[in-house]
């Protein structure tokens, strides 16, 4: 009988052993994959900072040719990539965005309104104190 009991508490510190075991294991993979999942992130948080502006040559070409004013044309270059960003042709335009171009609220006006005579977008005016929407008209080619 005392050996059936040895055997049995041998048996059982070896499970014990090896439940141990696997658990050092699984903290070590869990470990590596926090690891990961923290790397992805602030990889992911250093591309998301960063703002590019991008169009089409032929965008930039039509609003030189059109309209005239270095406000003119940030302004032009920020509403498509608000169209680009937000996949809607009608966006609204952030007051923020061109303070840090430091584009005042009446050069914006003005902008707009040279970009609405020259047929590259359309004004649709809200009330009192709302952020005007703007549509983008301009088609490629």
């Amino acid at each position: 009988m005392r050996n059936g009991k040895t055997r049995q508490l041998s048996e059982g510190a070896a499970e014990e052993a090896d439940f141990a075991r696997l658990q050092r294991w699984d903290a070590e993979i869990e470990a590596e994959f926090q690891r990961m999942v923290a790397a992805t992130k602030t990889a992911g948080r250093t591309k998301r900072g960063q703002r590019l502006v991008g169009f089409p040559f032929a965008f930039l070409a039509d609003v030189c040719r059109l309209t005239e004013g270095r406000a003119t044309l940030v302004v032009a270059e920020l509403i498509y990539r608000r169209t680009y960003v937000c996949n809607s042709r009608t966006v609204t335009l952030s007051g923020a965005e061109l303070a840090e171009m430091e584009i005042t609220r009446p050069q914006k006006y003005k902008a707009l309104a040279r970009l609405e005579a020259a047929g590259i977008l359309r004004i649709e005016k809200g009330g009192a104190g709302r952020t005007v929407k703007v549509t983008l008209l301009w088609q490629a080619g």
